[in-house]
């Protein structure tokens, strides 16, 4: 167990600020921009792709109510109701695995429809669509409600909301769930899939454009960088600490700055909030009939042709 006094840095504090705030503008603003153009649609019936990408939004935009809170508690003593805060960590948690998860399944379902074209209608039902994302929804609350407690201060006169209250370390079951079953196997997941259809497209010998080729991998690409890029740090930071708090619990300059390493890759991880609303809708409706139209040169089946134009509209 450690004796030493763990503090974020101004430095970090900076960088939570100046990333935070434009995150919590935009990301709110996309999202729920996302969220009523899906529902402004009279008349129209959703598709699958369309409920995933609603799940989505509507996980982001919970995972961001949270966010000034988050700010607010960083610099000054917690002055709400411990299960205030308990239920602010737990909305982001879940939102946030909701969202990986999501994306996840969107990766399978983009693989299927352009692997097996024509095994495509399988999975293009908006109501297994629903299903998936309530599947989604349950698991991830069942893993919450299990680990929903794990960092109860001892006292509410000690609590630090979105901080570590206890001076031991997280059981390694918590960051176990977390770093493999929240992070590695969609990472795996999500790698293969991209990387299969890129495979795929490169294969395509009759396309309009090479230059079209490229972007939709590209396209694809960009969207397995981001996933990258926002949770790594963050789930990588969670297993070190880990680590050092078990090995090396005396050593306070490791320990403080892996304590700000993981809030710094916590901010960058809440970035995905804001990058998800651009990288699976605006720009994705317009990637989706480039990938389709790239495909579905060789496709000569038309209802198969017409299945993949449906993937977002």
């Amino acid at each position: 167990m450690s004796n030493c006094s763990l503090n974020i840095t101004a430095e970090v504090q900076i960088f939570q600020l100046v990333i935070s705030i434009p995150t919590f503008i935009l990301g709110l603003v996309g999202n729920v921009a996302v969220l009523a153009i899906l529902c402004c649609r009279r008349g129209k019936t959703w598709s699958y792709m369309m409920v995933y990408i609603a799940n989505m939004a509507f996980a982001d935009c919970s995972a961001l109510i949270s966010l000034p809170f988050r700010m607010y508690s960083y610099q000054n003593p917690w002055p709400f109701p411990h299960d205030f805060c308990l239920l602010l960590v737990s909305t982001y948690y879940v939102n946030m695995y909701v969202s990986i998860f999501t994306a996840t399944a969107i990766s399978v379902v983009r693989y299927v429809a352009i692997k097996y074209p024509f095994k495509a209608k399988v999975i293009m039902s908006p109501r297994k669509a629903l299903a998936v994302c309530v599947l989604i929804w349950v698991t991830v609350c069942s893993f919450s409600a299990t680990f929903h407690f794990v960092d109860a201060p001892k006292n509410d006169t000690q609590l630090k909301c979105f901080q570590k209250n206890r001076s031991k370390p997280l059981p390694l079951s918590f960051i176990l769930a977390l770093d493999v079953v929240g992070f590695l196997l969609p990472l795996i997941t999500m790698a293969f899939c991209s990387l299969k259809v890129i495979h795929t497209l490169s294969k395509q010998n009759k396309v309009s454009s090479r230059t079209e080729k490229i972007q939709c991998s590209r396209i694809i690409a960009a969207n397995l960088i981001v996933f990258l890029i926002c949770f790594s740090p963050f789930h990588i930071g969670f297993l070190l600490k880990f680590l050092v708090e078990t090995h090396w619990p005396e050593d306070c300059n490791l320990l403080e700055s892996i304590h700000n390493f993981v809030h710094v890759s916590f901010c960058i991880a809440s970035t995905n909030c804001c990058l998800d609303a651009f990288s699976y809708y605006f720009a994705t409706r317009e990637s989706w009939r480039k990938i389709s139209k790239c495909c579905n040169t060789e496709v000569k089946s038309p209802s198969v042709a017409h299945t993949s134009e449906r993937l977002m509209n």
